[in-house]
Parts: C-alpha cells; sequence; structure tokens
C-alpha cells in the first residue's frame, strides 16, 4: 500500500480514532460523517484489516487498529511539530537577496532601507547589484529588481512600492543670463542637460519626446545636477536630486505643466508565489517605504 495514496484515510481514521466518533472526527475536518465512513473502508479493504469494531453507540480499536493508531499519532505528532519550528523561525527569517537597482532611489532609499531591515534580520543576506541594464531576474538569479517609470510587458510581478516627482529647473543666475523658458519651443534656445538629446515630457496630456541639445552630457544625475548648480544648463531631474535646492532658492522651477505628476517606483519578482520566509519579511517591510521621498 502506497502511504501517499491513503493521506487523507489515514487522517480521516486517526481522527475517528482519537474521538471515538464517525461524527465529531467529520465535524473537525470538515466533511461529512458518509465521507468519513467512505474513506475508512477503503482503507479498511486496502489493509484486508478490520480497524475497527461498531456498535449502535460506541466504536473500539481492534487490536490492529490500536497499532495503526499509535504509529499515525507519532507520525503527524512528528509533522505538527516540525511546522510548530518552521513557524516559530519566521520571527528569524535567513536567506540570501539579490537585488538590482540603479539610481537615486536606490543610493538615497532602498540602500538605507535594506540597513533598517539587516538589523532587524541578522540573519538575511541582501546583495544590492546598482546597474542600469535590463536583467533577466530567473536567468541571472536575482530575487528582486527595483525599477522606475512604465513597464515593458512582461510575465514578471510587479508592485509599485513608491514613486517621485520630476522637475525641469535651473538656477537663477542661469535664468539671469539665458532668458525664462515659458513653453517647450523655449528650449530650443537654451542649454538642457542630459544623457541624451531627447527629454520626455507631457504635452496634450500625453509623454512626448522632444529634441534637446547640450554642450554636457552624462548618464549620472548627480554630474548633470552639478552642470546646473554650475549655471551650466536648464536640469531635468527626480525630487531626490533636487528637492533641497528648490526649497533654498539655488534651483528654480520651470515648465511645471509639462512634467510628470509622479512617475511610479516598482520591484518586481518573478513569481510572488511560495516565497522563502525572509523574502516574504522583506516583502512586507519594503511595502512600508513612503509614497513620496
Amino acid at each position: 500500500m502506497e502511504t501517499i495514496k491513503h493521506i487523507k484515510s489515514l487522517v480521516a481514521f486517526e481522527r475517528v480514532a482519537q474521538y471515538k466518533s464517525f461524527s465529531k472526527a467529520a465535524k473537525d475536518l470538515g466533511v461529512s460523517k458518509a465521507h468519513i465512513s467512505k474513506l475508512i473502508q477503503k482503507l479498511e479493504d486496502d489493509l484486508e484489516q478490520r480497524l475497527f469494531n461498531r456498535s449502535t453507540r460506541v466504536i473500539h480499536l481492534t487490536p490492529i487498529g490500536h497499532q495503526l493508531f499509535e504509529a499515525c499519532s507519532k507520525g503527524f505528532f512528528t509533522i505538527q511539530k516540525a511546522q510548530d519550528e518552521i513557524l516559530q523561525r519566521t520571527d528569524s527569517p535567513k536567506g540570501k537577496i539579490k537585488i538590482s537597482l540603479a539610481g537615486a532611489f536606490g543610493e538615497e532609499t532602498i540602500a538605507p532601507f535594506v540597513m533598517r531591515f539587516l538589523k532587524k534580520y541578522p540573519r538575511v543576506e541582501v546583495e544590492l547589484v546598482f546597474e542600469e541594464r535590463i536583467i533577466n531576474l530567473l536567468n541571472e538569479e536575482y530575487d528582486f529588481a527595483i525599477r522606475v517609470g512604465k513597464l515593458e510587458n512582461s510575465s514578471l510581478i510587479a508592485k509599485q512600492i513608491a514613486s517621485r516627482k520630476e522637475y525641469i529647473c535651473a538656477t537663477p543666475r542661469y535664468l539671469e543670463l539665458n532668458g525664462y523658458p515659458k513653453n517647450l519651443s523655449d528650449l530650443e534656445n537654451h542649454n538642457c542637460l542630459g544623457s541624451s538629446d531627447t527629454w520626455k515630457v507631457i504635452a496634450d496630456q500625453k509623454i512626448k519626446n522632444i529634441t534637446i541639445k547640450s554642450n554636457f552630457k552624462s548618464n549620472n544625475g548627480r554630474a548633470i545636477l552639478r552642470a546646473a548648480l554650475d549655471d551650466i544648463g536648464i536640469c531635468y531631474l527626480p525630487d531626490i536630486y533636487v528637492n533641497s535646492y528648490l526649497k533654498a532658492e539655488r534651483l528654480i522651477q520651470i515648465l511645471p505643466s509639462y512634467t510628470p505628476r509622479e512617475v511610479p517606483i516598482w520591484i518586481l519578482m518573478a513569481t510572488n508565489k511560495n516565497l522563502p520566509t525572509h523574502m516574504k519579511f522583506f516583502m512586507e517591510e519594503i511595502s512600508k517605504i513612503s509614497n513620496k521621498f
């Protein structure tokens, strides 16, 4: 007899033997008395042994039934003990997490969050890999990726964990020397700092790519910020770079109606089913990150 095929029957048998009642066993397992009787009958047929002596009011285990009940009780107790030990360990999860991320949000928000997480759960190990390239979570053995903006269609699971606002801005000195742009066409006469020859803006309620020109390019936000603060040109950067400078009036926001109200920030994973305990804890904690930073 293959035990795996008779798990339901063995569970039913153990409960009937424990309660000495088909009705109580059925109620405990949430099934009908007839279903319990059918499972016990099948078990007895397969074993070719009677397990219970039944009367109108009470049932008694046969000697073979006593032997099987003791074995089942020990086995189920061991399983329950193992389950309890696993659940108890969830307060101290253990395991490795590898995350792909990039940019200021990774540096200023995710990295500090990870430090707090590790202090709370010191048995977890986290590796942060900063990179701009698109990765394959499964093939490259990453657990999570943090990405900003519109996501391409994929089979990955995505959860928004935050959002950011972006600003077009320049120093008072730059604007004094070069004029204050009032519309997108005015940008043609300005030094627009960026990583490429285009900016994504909002025009007619749609995202539009506009061509810019500049004597300085960089894919590093801090380098662009430094150039803007040195009166080189106009920058287009997330709030985490420019907030403090806007408050101090070292930078002035321009063309606010052409920038997105907010840009979503996502955590991506290959699946959210049957995650290891340490990854479940990580997801629960990272979901508490403020929606604005």
